[in-house]
């Protein structure tokens, strides 16, 4: 086989989907935002449609990856698991592969977008070595394993008494029914943010987190070594909120009333309901970031067919 042509369609392939360099995005965001992360496709030929019988053609089996998020996924932190081929048949070293490189996300500098990394997962050669009296077709799958984190950012309206009467000095309304919050990209989102007093000196902020995505989520460190099972921890998701300022503190009743946790995702989403103690704060309104974090482990798949010839002698 000549691998050389491969890498050159493959050089094709990456240099068409780059054209044009950097994008532009949404100034008034600090995200690029979108619901991509990780894409996955075979190498083109890699493996090829067809291959002969008896171990007379060595082949390859190779994924390119393509971060579209903006998280940047660490060294060891996404698994390939190859099915549908029995390893023995077909020479295949490992039917597991862990990336040795991180796999840098996307980076927004001012309204430019610098698109995130590719790379390659190598299963490495194989070749069919049974000798059979017919061809067959089956189907090799690859399953992605990897983790990933989506950030939010929202302003909200806070003062000591929330439920005293509006004054010229107070800059925004502390129950709105709808906030405006930013997303990075990723497959897991959050939406439908709202705060509402609910006392002198609590304000209640609801919320969603939906996997937006086509994929499934799980929790974070659910996979190591290969992408497969882990049911249990299926459309989890680690929910972390905070103040970058540390001008107030959330506690959330799906959190076990705490700012941080996992929660369990019904029908791709979750409502999650916090409160944040205003006791403390100045007497005028301002406004204050409110920074969401949600890490998980995100499984996706890519399956072709490869069909294996009788070799005639």
């Amino acid at each position: 086989m000549k691998r050389g042509i491969v890498f050159l369609s493959l050089l094709v392939f990456v240099l068409a989907g780059c054209q044009g360099g950097q994008q532009t995005t949404n100034a008034d965001s600090p995200f690029i935002g979108g619901t991509q992360a990780v894409e996955v496709a075979f190498v083109p030929n890699e493996p090829p449609a067809r291959v002969l019988d008896s171990g007379q053609e060595t082949f390859f089996i190779t994924l390119l990856l393509k971060n579209g998020g903006e998280f940047t996924v660490p060294r060891n932190g996404l698994i390939a698991s190859l099915s549908g081929l029995p390893q023995k048949s077909f020479n295949i070293r490992s039917l597991n592969v862990v990336n040795d490189k991180e796999i840098s996300g996307a980076t927004k500098d001012a309204a430019l977008v610098q698109p995130g990394g590719e790379e390659l997962l190598e299963f490495g050669e194989a070749k069919y070595t049974i000798d059979i009296p017919a061809s067959f077709t089956t189907q090799l799958r690859a399953d992605i394993c990897y983790t990933y984190q989506t950030k939010a950012v929202a302003n909200l309206c806070l003062k000591k008494n929330v439920v005293s009467r509006t004054t010229v000095n107070d800059v925004c309304d502390v129950n709105v029914p709808s906030v405006a919050i930013h997303n990075s990209a990723g497959p897991i989102q959050s939406t439908d943010l709202r705060q509402t007093s609910v006392g002198a000196n609590r304000v209640k902020v609801t919320f969603k987190v939906k996997n937006v995505g086509t994929g499934a989520v799980y929790q974070p460190s659910a996979f190591t070594n290969i992408c497969a099972g882990q049911d249990t921890l299926k459309d989890m998701v680690k929910v972390t909120l905070t103040s970058p300022e540390l001008a107030f503190t959330v506690q959330c009743s799906q959190l076990n009333n705490q700012n941080s946790g996992i929660v369990r995702l019904v029908n791709k989403e979750k409502d999650i309901t916090c409160t944040i103690d205003t006791t403390g704060l100045q007497d005028v309104t301002f406004q204050n970031l409110l920074l969401l974090q949600m890490d998980y482990m995100y499984r996706t798949a890519v399956v072709t067919q490869l069909t294996v010839d009788n070799a005639v002698a």
